[in-house]
């Protein structure tokens, strides 16, 4: 699936080339570019990934030709097809640039050594371009290890338009089978959906790119799109009002939501459900992520206990918690659902707590039990509902109880062993910090650096030069 320029003045060895070339690899594209000024113009046209440049010919010779590719397009691979008495010609050629030298007459097996050999090359070069953007621009969720790369060449050549879809991976691996020569790569997004850049046939700004620096603001934004349709179940999710009434929506929601948390504090669960109904019939005029960032407010509130103060602050590590929680809800149906669930019944729970005397009781065989669930178990990922559920209690219920007797929520406990955790590995092994980030529950690399940097007063990287630590790689930093 590359594209394959031959050079030649001799028309006989051309034709060779392309023969064995073609029926090697039927999928790549091979061209004839001749010799000379006529070679050069057609190779700066078709900008190839591999050409194969003989050496002696007249107008330009193979160096000149090389020199230029080199200097103007230094990704261009090159090979030189040499005779026995040019050796010295061959071996200069290499220090302009070459990847490699063939003697002729071309042998089908080195060919096939050749292209395999730059193929790979290439692949590496992609891989390594596109984890060098997913560090500057990351998208959560998505890490080098679910991108499978198909022909790309597709990425080198930057006039070529592609285009990014999603479907099932059934149906994608199909397409790919089909036609891989179309297909730059595949990305999988979850266990439902995979997505797929195609070769576009005309110009795609809302679905596609050209240059290499686009593509994550593309898929990004496709990514968005996705996810908002299947969440909240409708086929246009650009069909949510303009920004400023998006805008405006946003300011009714957190309107509403104050109403909710005076409720919720008065324990008027009549007039809290009414509230609740307002704000879910607000929140589905939001886009996705202005429902998450509003959600996840109202859920930090909570989950600080619900206390009487008038103000209640609440912590960048308690919002990060309840905005990926909310993500792991696939519809809007569900979350409104599990929200309900965690409001209404974590205001009676609260109630119960406070009519009952039990709140100022020393700790319970229950709370001493998720206390030791949370410090034993090897999941960086537990959350406040999964432990709540060991127990048989509330999350409200354990939020509440875990301040009280550990001075801090649950969110910022589980915060402080992840990070623990992290410092472990940082002195005890060779892994790189994005890799870390991961491990320990953190998808958002550099919000994982923020909070890391905020917990020990250093970066990862240079908590791992303070302790004596040097010659580990930390990729992203």
């Amino acid at each position: 699936m590359m594209k394959i320029c031959v050079v030649d003045d001799e028309r006989e060895v051309r034709v060779s080339i392309i023969q064995k070339l073609t029926a090697l690899f039927p999928h790549d594209q091979v061209f004839d570019t001749e010799f000379g000024y006529e070679a050069l113009q057609r190779i700066e046209l078709i900008q190839p990934d591999l050409v194969f440049l003989d050496i002696r010919m007249p107008e330009l010779d193979g160096l000149q030709i090389l020199q230029h590719l080199h200097e103007k397009y230094p990704s261009i691979y090159v090979v030189i097809i040499s005779g026995y008495d040019d050796f010295e010609y061959a071996r200069k050629a290499l220090t302009l640039g070459a990847t490699d030298f063939l003697l002729k007459p071309a042998d089908r097996g080195e060919l096939m050594d050749i292209v395999l050999k730059i193929r790979e090359k290439l692949k590496q070069t992609f891989m390594k371009e596109l984890g060098q953007l997913l560090n500057i621009t990351p998208i959560p969720n998505i890490s080098l290890e679910q991108i499978h790369p198909f022909n790309v060449s597709l990425w080198f050549d930057e006039r070529e338009w592609k285009r990014i879809e999603f479907g099932d991976r059934a149906s994608v691996m199909e397409r790919c089978e089909a036609a891989p020569q179309d297909i730059l790569l595949t990305v999988t997004v979850d266990a439902e959906t995979e997505g797929i850049v195609v070769r576009a046939d005309s110009e795609q700004p809302e679905t596609g790119f050209r240059e290499k620096h686009d593509f994550l603001n593309v898929l990004r934004s496709q990514l968005r799109k996705k996810r908002e349709s299947r969440f909240f179940q409708t086929a246009d999710p650009d069909a949510r009002g303009n920004r400023l009434q998006r805008k405006e929506r946003v300011k009714q929601a957190a309107r509403i939501r104050q109403q909710i948390i005076h409720y919720a504090r008065t324990g008027d669960i009549g007039e809290l459900e009414k509230s609740l109904d307002a704000w879910f019939e607000c929140l589905a005029k939001l886009n996705y992520d202005d429902l998450r960032k509003e959600v996840a407010q109202l859920m930090a509130v909570l989950d600080e206990g619900l206390g009487k103060n008038e103000i209640i602050l609440v912590d960048e590590d308690t919002l990060y918690y309840w905005h990926d929680w909310i993500g792991h809800h696939q519809t809007w149906n569900d979350l409104k659902r599990r929200i309900r669930h965690m409001v209404i019944n974590g205001v009676k729970a609260l109630k119960n707590l406070e009519q009952t005397g039990r709140e100022t009781l020393d700790t319970s065989s229950w709370f001493k039990q998720a206390l030791h669930l949370i410090e034993n178990s090897a999941d960086m990922n537990l959350s406040l509902e999964a432990v709540s559920e060991a127990v048989n209690v509330h999350p409200v219920t354990l939020s509440r109880m875990f301040k009280q007797q550990m001075g801090v929520t649950f969110v910022r406990y589980l915060t402080r062993k992840r990070m623990q955790h992290a410092s472990h590995l940082l002195l005890h092994t060779n892994k790189k910090v994005n890799e870390i980030a991961e491990e320990v529950g953190y998808a958002d690399y550099a919000y994982f650096r923020s909070l890391f940097k905020k917990e020990f007063g250093y970066s990862p990287s240079d908590f791992r030069k303070k302790n004596g630590i040097l010659n580990v790689p930390d990729e992203g930093e």
